[in-house]
């Protein structure tokens, strides 16, 4: 069932879900229309003002260039849409192509197009001869359903011009992927240690194993973790997943090992809970989220491009989803069912693992830029500032790997001291004020840099 529910939301996604939802739509008020026309010829046209009303020769003049005018319209749309498609690919990175076309506004626009055109070829069909009607009032519709176009086309020229300011694009993926980390499933189970009883229980050794092997090839994108737990606990067995999602399984490839003291297990019965698709994005993913930013900081602080501005904003919202994900707990290897007994082993990154995989790239290409590491340093201040104090022994820990990758043979004087602001920042972030700024200084910066008076007044310690 949960399962059912995760494809129907991929379905959600497609880009021809929302169209054909409104299309059928408009073919029943096409129908309606025919019917209401019908019925008010045969009540000698009540309730509507005759001003409204047409003849048969009127009536399908209209309705025929009303919809030769909104195809123009959808076709406008359909190559602005490209435009963008095509700025989002060449400019920020080819992930963020989903953000556009899985945005709702967009396809509720192109989906009133394709309504209103369905709508009124609907209507030419059913208008073919005049059936002994004198006056008709389908035209009117018509023309309402036009406004209706013309308006929603307005709006789309302004939504189009939001969407590719590059602000928005990075403060959409941010939302999303904090949305995705509210609403995970993985956050709201509990987890528990090895070395705690829910294991003790069934015994690895003494249990025979069951293997569940791919049946197919394709990126693992999507495991069900509630139906998988419901499945487990109804046979009172402890599943272990093999791979994780965006790995990619041959077939018969294992995937899960399952241990039971049952011996009529199922093991195909598992694999419902599995979807295997072509693309390596996953259905629920945080670290894609993450990624898109990445990717976006690193092709603004390429050569090519040189936008460093753009590359310090998403490593800024990089800080904001890394500190949401520090204030949940992250989900443990061991996920538990509601009576407190594991039924789930899955590897889970820790956070420093999150934190490695969002800055080791721009680290590496953003060394000669002293804006950028010193906004990866505000960045981790950031998430220290909200955060306990294991996540802020984790962020001191971790500002040592940004230093090391810093080429200080590129800064200036007044570059170090700016860099030493924002680390005696971090340090009272992380409640580390009395930090040692000698041994900073004796690991990472060059000869010239060592000394407090080379570095300027604001740099020494405070007494």
């Amino acid at each position: 069932m949960h399962l059912d529910i995760h494809i129907f939301k991929k379905a959600q996604k497609s880009f021809w879900f929302v169209p054909l939802i409104f299309s059928l739509i408009s073919l029943a008020l096409a129908l309606a229309t025919f019917f209401f026309d019908w019925w008010l010829s045969k009540h000698d046209y009540p309730l509507l003002p005759k001003v409204l009303f047409a003849n048969f020769d009127l009536s399908t003049m209209i309705i025929s260039t009303i919809a030769s005018s909104i195809m123009t319209m959808t076709t406008i749309t359909f190559s602005t849409i490209m435009v963008v498609l095509t700025t989002f690919l060449s400019q920020y990175s080819p992930r963020t192509l989903q953000n556009f076309i899985n945005d709702r506004p967009t396809q509720r626009v192109l989906a009133i197009f394709v309504a209103g055109v369905v709508y009124c070829i609907t209507l030419l069909i059913l208008l073919k001869d005049e059936s002994g009607q004198k006056l008709f009032i389908s035209a009117a519709f018509a023309a309402l359903v036009a406004i209706v176009c013309l308006f929603v086309f307005v709006y789309f020229v302004h939504h189009v011009s939001n969407w590719v300011k590059v602000s928005n694009l990075i403060h959409n993926i941010t939302i999303k992927t904090n949305n995705k980390i509210e609403n995970s499933p993985l956050y709201k189970k509990k987890d528990r240690e090895a070395s705690q009883n829910g294991i003790e229980p069934l015994s690895f050794e003494k249990t025979k194993p069951y293997y569940v092997y791919s049946k197919e090839s394709g990126y693992l994108q999507h495991i069900d973790i509630d139906g998988l737990i419901q499945k487990a606990a109804s046979h009172d067995c402890i599943v272990r997943m093999l791979k994780t999602p965006g790995e990619y399984l041959l077939e018969g490839t294992g995937m899960m090992t399952i241990w039971s003291d049952e011996e009529d297990i199922k093991t195909e019965d598992f694999l419902k809970y599995i979807v295997l698709g072509p693309d390596k994005e996953p259905i629920e993913d945080i670290d894609l989220g993450i990624r898109k930013l990445v990717e976006i900081a690193l092709r603004a602080i390429s050569p090519a491009i040189n936008d460093p501005n753009t590359a310090r904003n998403c490593i800024e919202e990089i800080g904001i989803i890394l500190s949401k994900l520090a204030r949940h707990k992250l989900p443990g290897s061991y996920i538990t069912d509601q009576e407190d007994n594991v039924r789930i082993i899955l590897e889970q990154p820790t956070f420093m693992d999150y934190l490695y995989k969002s800055f080791y790239q721009l680290r590496h290409y953003g060394a000669r830029d002293i804006s950028v590491s010193t906004e990866i340093l505000r960045s981790l201040r950031m998430i220290a500032e909200n955060n306990k104090k294991d996540v802020k022994g984790m962020i001191w820990s971790f500002k040592d790997y940004i230093l090391e990758g810093i080429e200080y043979d590129c800064l200036q004087n007044i570059d170090m001291q700016f860099l030493m602001k924002h680390l005696d920042e971090l340090a009272a972030s992380c409640d580390n004020q009395d930090w040692d700024r000698d041994e900073v200084r004796n690991s990472f910066f060059p000869e010239k840099y060592k000394t407090t008076d080379a570095l300027g007044a604001e740099s020494r310690p405070k007494k």
